[in-house]
C-alpha cells in the first residue's frame, strides 16, 4: 500500500510540474521532441501570412522573410548605450547581435537539424515601411507571433525597470501602430495605437519573466479587441491579456518595423530588447485558437503533426 501512494503522489507531482512549464519555467524544448517538425513549413501554409523573418541566418546582414511578399530585413548594430534612462524606460546595452545561435523552437528543424536564431543587446532587425505590415487597409485585423527567451536578471528588472520591445512598428511621439514588448513591470505586454492614446495588456502581476525560459507570445486584433497569448496551450481558457481597442491607426511611411528595439532612431536609441528571438510572424488575419495552439505545440516539440 506504502508504494502505492508513493507512486500515485510522483505522478501527481509530475502533473502539477508539467503543467507549470505552460506558463514559464526553464523548459528546454529539445528534451521532449520525438521527431524534429518543421514548424517553418506549418507558418508557411498558414492562410494570411504575409511575412515571416526565421532570424535563422548564419552570416551577412539580411533577415529574410520567406513568406508570400520577401519584406527583407536588415540587421543592424546598435550604439553602445552604457546607462539606464529612467526617463524612457530604457535599460543600457551594448548595441549587438549575434547570429547563428543555438535554436530555442525546437520544431524548427531542417532536414533534422534544428535551425539557429539571434540573440539581440541592443542590436536589431530594420525592416523597411510596407503597408501590409500596418496592416493597411480596413478591417485592420492582424496576428503577430513571436518566439523570445529572455536573458536579463530579475535583479535587473527591480534596479532597471525597463520597456524591453520585442517587435514594434509605431511613430515616437505619436499613438499609432502595435508592439510586443517586455514591460517595466517585468511581464509580457502588447500596445496599440488608438490615435489618442496607447491601449496596453499585460500578463497577470503572478506571471513575472523569468530569465532563460522559452515563450511564444502571440498578439492579435480583430478591429475593436486587441488580445495577447503567452505559451497558449489551450486558447479555450481566457487569454492573456485583452483590452478593447477600436480606432486602430497603422503608422505611415517611412517608419520602419523593428525586431529586438523600440526606437533606434533617436538620438539615444530607446528600449532595446536583451535575448534570443526566433521565427517572426505576421498576417493580416486573426488566427483561431486551434492554429495558434498548433504552431505554439508544434513549435515547442510537443506536437509533431
Amino acid at each position: 500500500m506504502g508504494a502505492l501512494v508513493v507512486v500515485i503522489v510522483c505522478i501527481a507531482l509530475l502533473a502539477i510540474v508539467w503543467q507549470l512549464c505552460f506558463v514559464g519555467c526553464g523548459f528546454h524544448p529539445q528534451s521532449a521532441i520525438t521527431d524534429c517538425t518543421d514548424y517553418q513549413q506549418k507558418v508557411l501554409q498558414t492562410p494570411g501570412l504575409v511575412a515571416f523573418w526565421p532570424l535563422d541566418e548564419t552570416s551577412g546582414t539580411t533577415a529574410a522573410d520567406i513568406g508570400p511578399n520577401n519584406f527583407n530585413g536588415t540587421y543592424t548594430i546598435g550604439p553602445n548605450v552604457t546607462t539606464y534612462d529612467p526617463v524612457n524606460l530604457s535599460d543600457a546595452a551594448p548595441g549587438t547581435y549575434t547570429l547563428d545561435q543555438a535554436n530555442i523552437v525546437a520544431g524548427d528543424c531542417d532536414s533534422g537539424t534544428p535551425n539557429p536564431c539571434v540573440a539581440v543587446n541592443g542590436g536589431y532587425v530594420s525592416v523597411p515601411w510596407q503597408a501590409a505590415l500596418g496592416p493597411g487597409q480596413s478591417p485592420f485585423q492582424f496576428t503577430l507571433e513571436v518566439w523570445v527567451i529572455a536573458d536579463w536578471t530579475l535583479e535587473d528588472a527591480q534596479n532597471n525597470p525597463s520597456n524591453r520591445i520585442v517587435v514594434a512598428s509605431n511613430a515616437v511621439g505619436a499613438f499609432q501602430g502595435f508592439s510586443v514588448l517586455a514591460s517595466s513591470d517585468n511581464l509580457w505586454a502588447a500596445t496599440l495605437g488608438i490615435g489618442s492614446q496607447n491601449l496596453v495588456v499585460t500578463q497577470g502581476n503572478n506571471q513575472t519573466i523569468v530569465q532563460n525560459s522559452l515563450y511564444f507570445l502571440v498578439l492579435t486584433y480583430d478591429g475593436n479587441n486587441l488580445t495577447l497569448w503567452v505559451n497558449p496551450a489551450d486558447t479555450t481558457q481566457p487569454p492573456d491579456g485583452q483590452a478593447a481597442a477600436p480606432g486602430f491607426v497603422p503608422v505611415a511611411s517611412p517608419v520602419p518595423l523593428y525586431i529586438g528595439i523600440g526606437h533606434p532612431n533617436v538620438p539615444t536609441p530607446r528600449n532595446p530588447f536583451n535575448g534570443q528571438i526566433q521565427d517572426v510572424a505576421f498576417y493580416n488575419v486573426v488566427l483561431d485558437g486551434t492554429t495558434i495552439e498548433t504552431h505554439y505545440l508544434n513549435g515547442s516539440g510537443m506536437q509533431t503533426s
